[in-house]
């Protein structure tokens, strides 16, 4: 009896029973509540522009433009741009609007009891537009279904390193915060005849289908969320946009981002974690070591191949079928079964610490 006793206690007090392990600490590093200041709305060309690739393409954005060098076709009316590495035209293009035409940024844990998020303005334009957001880093359901297995989906994702924001939007004479000090929403309240006080909703960012088909319905952890808002006859009109941290990545405390707001309702452009790339960042600013390969092998249809690949870069190896990462890489054109190296050689996808 004395051992069951021992035994009882000890699980007790072994015990996170308030589950302070599952929120990180505050940082005097980074901040809970950010104001980003005013974004540009954006052509979704512009875009392309930074990283040269074709007019009329679906854009993505990314944080390191050095490598992307310029294409002339772009600048036929301005030569003075031609040949430009991206990170020279997208400062060029900074300072000739005077506007971000997105925005990369990090959130640390608010203090307990507060909400926690970043906020920025932008100007309608009269037309639908596009705002989404995508926190760090990747998120996936594992296919764990005896039949039909989604060999893509195999491999188990490490959910320690995957942030959640909420979006929210609206006109900003209905936004109830304080930028930069305190996040508020666009609720408001009225007294009607009867003397019952009535809420009122003026949110405008409208989550239809946005991962569930329902309205005002959120993505969940590390995956995009996006929403069209119509500015009709609101041109010139502000509106303020919420980005409220749900959770924040416990595996270094830090919540990674990135946003924009697109000329384009979201219909017509990508919403996927394929169009903010490199969003995972370190303390230093710049993407995380491989998390940009990782989206891409998401992108790609890759992801099994790329976790039995670089498995320090998903979840637990123990719960991976011992088969997976035999067939997972594919045929080569020989119709032989492609190795490790033959499928790293061939995709670009495996990690390189050379950097690190």
């Amino acid at each position: 009896m004395v051992g069951l006793v021992s035994v009882i206690v000890f699980g007790l007090v072994g015990c996170d029973r308030n589950a302070k392990d599952l929120v990180p600490t505050p940082s005097d590093d980074y901040l809970g509540v950010i104001e980003i200041g005013e974004l540009e709305v954006v052509d979704p060309d512009t875009l392309n522009s930074f990283i040269a690739k074709q007019q009329g393409t679906l854009a993505y954005i990314q944080p390191n433009l050095e490598d992307s060098a310029g294409d002339p076709k772009w600048d036929s009316e301005d030569p003075a741009l031609d040949g430009l590495t991206g990170q020279q035209r997208y400062d060029a293009h900074v300072a000739a609007t005077g506007t971000l035409p997105y925005f990369f940024g990090q959130l640390g844990q608010a203090d307990a009891g507060k909400r926690g998020g970043a906020t920025f303005t932008f100007e309608g334009t009269g037309d639908e537009l596009c705002i989404v957001v995508d926190p760090e880093t990747v998120f996936w359901s594992q296919s764990i279904a005896p039949a039909n297995r989604q060999d893509n989906f195999a491999y188990p994702d490490y959910y320690n390193d995957d942030g959640d924001l909420d979006l929210f939007a609206g006109l900003s004479s209905y936004y109830t915060g304080s930028p930069g000090v305190e996040i508020g929403d666009f609720t408001g309240f009225y007294t009607d005849s009867k003397g019952e006080t009535v809420e009122i909703e003026y949110g405008e960012c409208f989550q239809s289908g946005a991962q569930t088909g329902m309205d005002n319905a959120h993505a969940g952890r590390a995956t995009t969320e996006y929403c069209t808002v119509d500015t009709d006859q609101k041109a010139g009109v502000e509106y303020t946009v919420v980005l409220d941290t749900f959770s924040v990545p416990l595996d270094d405390g830090v919540l990674s981002f990135g946003v924009a707001v697109v000329n384009e309702r979201c219909s017509r452009i990508d919403k996927s974690e394929c169009f903010i790339r490199g969003e995972s960042l370190n303390a230093n600013g710049q993407t995380k070591t491989c998390t940009e390969r990782l989206e891409a092998a998401q992108c790609e249809g890759q992801l099994g191949a790329f976790c039995c690949a670089n498995p320090e870069m998903c979840g637990d190896e123990t719960a991976v079928d011992s088969d997976l990462c035999e067939t997972v890489y594919g045929e080569g054109e020989d119709g032989n079964a492609l190795d490790r190296g033959a499928w790293c050689e061939s995709t670009g996808l495996c990690c390189s610490y050379d950097d690190e």
